[in-house]
């Protein structure tokens, strides 16, 4: 089986220029995790996950006034917090061995390129899916 057979196909992508602020609405407005960052061109630039955003934020301690921290949060750009050059797969790529790069890098995701166009994301709960519907024992 190829990963064409479980890969979202209706991304929510945001620009490397886009803020913090910008990111963490679109995860939540979405309810995803992750998030492909591309370029103007619409190539894919990096990924950042909620975790990142998490990671970036102001400590729960901080003595920051909330209007200050609305102000940092625009000023962070995704490109400042993504994980550039994410490691990707193409429609064609099989399922075991997208599964098996997850599992190696520990990761949740995968974007999925066709030549340099972004075409879709695979994630652990896709593979998690999978599993259910063909009751894998």
């Amino acid at each position: 089986m190829k990963i064409e057979a479980v890969m979202q196909d209706n991304l929510v992508s945001i620009y490397e220029n886009d803020s913090m602020s910008q990111g963490l609405k679109k995860l939540r407005d979405n309810h995803i995790k992750h998030l492909p960052v591309v370029d103007d061109g619409g190539r894919l630039t990096g990924i950042i996950t909620d975790r990142d955003l998490k990671r970036a934020s102001a400590s729960d301690a901080t003595a920051l006034e909330i209007h200050e921290l609305l102000y940092l949060l625009d000023k962070v750009r995704m490109k400042e917090i993504m994980t550039s050059d994410p490691l990707t797969v193409t429609p064609d790529t099989g399922i075991g061995k997208a599964a098996g790069m997850m599992a190696e890098g520990r990761l949740g995701c995968l974007p999925v390129l066709q030549g340099d166009r972004l075409v879709g994301m695979v994630t652990r709960t896709d593979f998690l899916k999978l599993l259910a519907e063909n009751e894998v024992e």
